[in-house]
């Protein structure tokens, strides 16, 4: 197993560092998709010890995660690892994801939080749960976290498919995508903290899940 971390990140500077650091422990490489950052984020990225790529304006969660991963397969390596460069990743759950792909073999391993309602913010808590259930209806099996971006890929079965989301809908995409061409979704538990220290997140949980659910019908039915 050859892994790397693709980690894209649009100005987070206050994270980087730490994330590319605690990635570093469990990977051969890390790979830090700079999204148009304008807050320095590349350089502190660089200068913890990532890889680099740099888009000149900030295109979308998704057009960065595709572009890591053209650069994971063209490299070489057998596996990527995502997660997200603000903090809301523990990088030592790695290794548990990174396990649960050598194990089973399995095309894609979803890092899978824990929905604790009493924990969560309920936009959050609601979005997670619909979401999941109607990623497990549309590809006929259970999926316990389809928005989570804590994942692994594997690469040989990745580059059967094309992805061309540019925002949040691509976990969703790559998920549904990964699952008619044959390949096996296994998971892994990840944790995450929601006690008011974890970093907010770029995403609006009820209008992304509404555009996640949508663009979902056209992947699984359209082939889009």
């Amino acid at each position: 197993m050859k892994s790397c971390a693709l980690i894209p990140a649009y100005n987070e500077a206050v994270h980087i560092a730490a994330v590319v650091r605690g990635a570093r422990a469990h990977v051969d490489a890390v790979v830090v998709i700079d999204d148009g950052s304008t807050d320095g984020t590349a350089e502190l990225a660089g200068a913890a010890g990532a890889f680099c790529l740099r888009s000149e304006k900030n295109s979308g969660k998704g057009a960065a995660l595709r572009l890591g991963m053209r650069y994971a397969i063209d490299a070489g390596f057998t596996h990527a690892v995502t997660l997200d460069g603000d903090g809301q990743h523990r990088p030592e759950d790695i290794a548990g994801l990174l396990g649960v792909a050598q194990e089973t073999g399995a095309g894609l391993v979803i890092g899978a939080r824990t929905f604790d309602r009493a924990r969560m913010p309920p936009a959050r808590y609601y979005s997670n749960t619909v979401g999941s259930r109607w990623a497990s209806a549309l590809v006929g099996c259970r999926i316990g976290d389809s928005q989570s971006g804590f994942r692994v890929y594997r690469l040989d079965q990745l580059r059967r498919i094309e992805l061309r989301s540019r925002r949040y809908e691509v976990e969703m995409e790559a998920l549904i995508k990964m699952a008619r061409s044959g390949a096996t979704i296994a998971h892994a538990p990840v944790q995450t903290i929601y006690d008011g220290r974890q970093p907010r997140s770029k995403m609006k949980p009820v209008r992304d899940t509404v555009r996640i659910c949508f663009c979902s019908l056209a992947f699984r039915f359209l082939g889009a």
